[in-house]
């Protein structure tokens, strides 16, 4: 059974399950290092999500998602922090577009960014989506979608310069849901073969990281012929994709990894969710240049359905943060842990006064010392952005 990160899924109509408790709202606390920077939301909307974050430097990121409208369609969300204050920065779409969201962005200045999701047409149809910014607008940018297919969604995207970006996802293809990957050389997006493991019905690549534009990591899932989800990782060389073999979490029965970042071609770190014997834990994996191993991450002492850890970043081999959510018994809440370079440890972090839920869906640390997730809470009848900043 597999948990996503977010509910943008199910308003774009691609098919993802969220589970979050219900409980007593949580009050804000002062967290240790984490701090709860405030967030515009569009007017008229009842959900603001925001799903990626990239940080070109400690005071200056971009992050995405999607909003609804409480009469109209969901449309593509994008706010950018300057300082410490975030505005909403007007996105457009696709022509034809019926609905459209945005899942990851990548940052190689204050003045570069790509951004990548997927959008609906007036059919029912999902197709790949990506734009850029250059520091003032964003533009869209023409993306192909694979051929004999209805259903196509770009989930991650890592660049390495403006004019060298990776972008990962998946389609539905005449026999299963498979793997998709394409690049940005500079002038149009192409897309490239991506391997599909033998047996899987569905597999889907969920995060990309590049350290170069010639090296990347995308990690996501498989679902296989016993209706179980497996771990799965895929490594680019800049002529080929190709499976890396990931090891099964112990004491669990299905896996999915989320998240990944590479500072190095030999130093990948990713993160995600196992489900054990009775609740949910989080996973974290990390690859040395020859393969994938388990390293062991901590879980909230209480919790209900489980603990999920849905992005990664580090600044350095030594210092990365994941951050993810929790859901207790009472509420579902924020969760942020950090390696230190021997293990993980949870960081204790804030969620909005009278939020039910709180979720974190991506982070960006632009040094060791400066880091940035994004993600939205629950408060009332509405779901609004939220973002959390630490130094």
């Amino acid at each position: 059974m597999r948990i996503p990160k977010t509910l943008v899924a199910l308003l774009v109509g691609v098919l993802t399950v969220v589970m979050a408790g219900v409980g007593a709202p949580v009050a804000a606390s002062a967290a240790s290092g984490w701090v709860i920077q405030p967030t515009p939301n569009p007017s008229g909307i009842r959900a603001a999500l925001l799903n990626g974050v990239s940080c070109a430097s400690a005071t200056t990121c971009m992050a995405v998602g999607v909003s609804a409208e409480v009469s109209g369609p969901n449309v593509a969300l994008a706010e950018s922090r300057s300082g410490a204050t975030w505005v909403t920065e007007p996105v457009p779409e696709p022509a034809g577009a019926t609905s459209a969201v945005l899942n990851g962005v990548s940052c190689t200045s204050a003045t570069a960014c790509t951004a990548v999701g997927n959008y609906s047409d007036s059919s029912g149809n999902t197709w790949t989506l990506a734009e850029a910014w250059n520091g003032a607008t964003w533009v869209v940018q023409p993306t192909p979608n694979p051929s004999a297919t209805t259903n196509a969604v770009l989930s991650g995207v890592s660049c390495s310069s403006s004019t060298t970006c990776t972008a990962v996802g998946h389609y539905s293809g005449s026999t299963m849901i498979a793997t998709l990957a394409e690049t940005w050389n500079g002038t149009k997006w192409v897309i490239h073969k991506s391997p599909n493991p033998a047996g899987a019905s569905v597999i889907e690549l969920l995060a990309v990281s590049c350290a170069t534009g010639l090296v990347c990591s995308a990690v996501g899932f498989s679902l296989n012929s016993s209706d179980v989800d497996v771990v799965l990782a895929e490594g680019w060389n800049g002529t080929k994709w190709v499976i890396q073999k990931t090891p099964a979490p112990s004491g669990t029965s299905s896996a999915v990894l989320r998240g990944v970042s590479c500072i190095s071609s030999t130093a990948c770190t990713a993160v995600g969710d196992g489900l054990g014997s009775s609740s949910f834990v989080t996973l974290a994996e990390v690859w040395n240049g020859t393969k994938w191993v388990v390293h062991k991450t901590p879980d909230p002492s209480v919790t209900l359905i489980g603990s999920f850890l849905t992005s990664v970043s580090c600044a350095s081999s030594a210092a990365c943060t994941a951050v993810g959510y929790d859901n207790g018994p009472s509420a579902t809440v924020t969760l942020a842990e950090a390696w230190n370079g021997t293990k993980w440890l949870i960081q204790p972090t804030p969620n909005p006064a009278g939020a039910q839920q709180s979720y974190m869906n991506g982070v960006s640390c632009s040094s060791v010392a400066a880091c940035d997730a994004v993600g939205y809470a629950n408060i009332g009848s509405v779901e609004s952005a939220l973002a959390e900043v630490h130094s």
